[in-house]
């Protein structure tokens, strides 16, 4: 009996130790949170325009009803974009009047592309505000292909801000695709012109600053697949201005997903994010 206790002694913790292996720890990707379907806006506006003030009230109202579901980028190129005899500032920026001649033809301001969809007449643009609101909801209709996750970081001392970008495409997604990051700023008290007169401190909201990629943006992927995360990170360091502009507690960053073929431009999916969370 002391023999087989002692045997049993011996063989125990030897089969304990060749019953030890290295288990393998599996990390899953980083799930990124169901989004909804975004839709962006991007109006061709300026305050020399004095018709635009209808189209900020509508794109306003539009906001209003879906809440949460709309982007907005204000773009101020060349037409009527030019300072009043009142303006402090001058929101013309080189990619704002790039931005505004690759939208051609358009027909005067405001105008305004919906998801960068055309009609039945091959435009993007839709100069009648009345109509903005229905496109807006047509877009949000069509089924959502992508969620899109943004993370911001800013250094209140350099002024960098750190951009994580994080996608996911519900379904497979044929073709080549464009990334485009626009840098917004509101609530900049400034004059605007209004009709036949000039308001002085006219509230101007949703001005494009400047873009974090090119202003017909940078390659984002050809061939998405279903569930495959693609990943960006971008950065951008704020200017400082004397005149308080570029105040990092009033912007935004807009990011939007487009198809970038010879004729489809529409955009997938779009994402904002205040650059002070």
């Amino acid at each position: 009996m002391r023999l087989i206790l002692i045997r049993f002694l011996l063989v125990f913790p030897l089969s304990i130790f060749l019953s030890c292996e290295e288990i393998p720890i599996v990390i899953a990707d980083p799930v990124i949170p169901d989004s909804e379907k975004v839709v962006l806006i991007e109006e061709l506006t300026g305050a020399s325009c004095p018709n635009c003030p209808k189209g900020s009230a509508a794109i306003e109202n539009i906001l209003t009803k879906f809440p949460g579901r709309v982007a907005v980028v204000g773009i101020h190129g060349d037409f009527l974009s030019n300072p009043t005899a009142k303006s402090k500032y001058d929101f013309r920026h080189p990619k704002a009047k790039s931005l505004e001649n690759w939208f051609q033809p358009w027909f005067g301001k405001p105008s305004a592309s919906i998801n960068r969809v055309k009609d039945e007449n091959d435009m993007i643009m839709i100069d009648i505000p009345e109509l903005w609101q229905a496109a807006v909801e047509n877009e949000l209709l069509k089924p959502h292909q992508m969620n899109l996750l943004l993370d911001t970081k800013f250094n209140a001392v350099t002024r960098k801000l750190d951009l994580e970008i994080a996608a996911i495409p519900l379904t497979d997604l044929a073709g080549s695709y464009n990334i485009s990051i626009f840098l917004t700023e509101s609530d900049i008290i400034d004059a605007q012109s209004n009709g036949a007169v000039i308001i002085d401190a006219y509230n101007h909201r949703h001005v494009l600053r400047d873009m974090m990629t090119k202003f017909d943006g940078d390659n984002f992927g050809s061939d998405l697949k279903k569930d495959a995360i693609i990943k960006k990170n971008y950065t951008y360091t704020l200017p400082i201005e004397p005149t308080g502009l570029w105040n990092p507690e009033k912007m935004e960053v807009v990011v939007m997903i487009s198809r970038a073929t010879p004729t489809d431009v529409s955009v997938v999916q779009t994402a904002y994010k205040k650059v002070v969370n």
